[in-house]
């Protein structure tokens, strides 16, 4: 992802808040595969692990992959609070209304904000954005990582013959 910098009275508030939105929605993205690896590997550990203990190599490794899983799964958790944490900021500062469902439209229509109060919380907004897309990509590629690790394990259980 490229950053978004069009220069000084370029920017409309309207592309400010366009950007904020598909940082948004790609950061929801990379959360939902990060949950999905993060499911699998719990699941193959869970049903492996109930099958019987493992030999010693294997056991050696549960931490490491515990690890990974917790690192990727704290990243997923603390994207998903700063963007929850951002917006619950915004809407003091402005006592304008942030609906959930629709987080980037933040001026309620009984509030009327002016340019520059508007153009500083779209600023805020954005960042945070890229705060939780940023987040939420380390979150994915610590996922990964959990699942490599997770094949990793499952050979050192298998060739331990348990």
């Amino acid at each position: 992802m490229t950053a978004f910098r069009p220069g000084p009275d370029r920017e409309q508030p309207e592309d400010l808040l366009q950007h904020a939105c598909t940082l948004v929605r790609l950061c929801g993205r990379d959360s939902a595969i990060a949950v999905m690896f993060l499911a699998l590997v719990l699941v193959g550990t869970v049903t492996r692990l109930a099958a019987g203990l493992p030999g010693p190599a294997a056991l050696a490794l549960l931490p490491v992959l515990a690890g990974s899983f917790a690192v990727s799964a704290g990243y997923a958790v603390r994207s998903r609070r700063t963007l929850v944490r951002v917006l619950g900021d915004v809407r003091g500062r402005t006592g304008s209304p942030v609906d959930p469902g629709a987080p980037w439209t933040p001026f309620g229509s009984a509030v009327a904000l002016d340019d520059r109060v508007r153009d500083v919380e779209l600023r805020r907004l954005l960042s945070a954005a890229h705060r939780c897309g940023e987040l939420s990509w380390q979150a994915v590629a610590w996922s990964v990582a959990t699942g490599v690790l997770f094949l990793f394990w499952t050979l050192a259980a298998a060739m331990a013959g348990g």
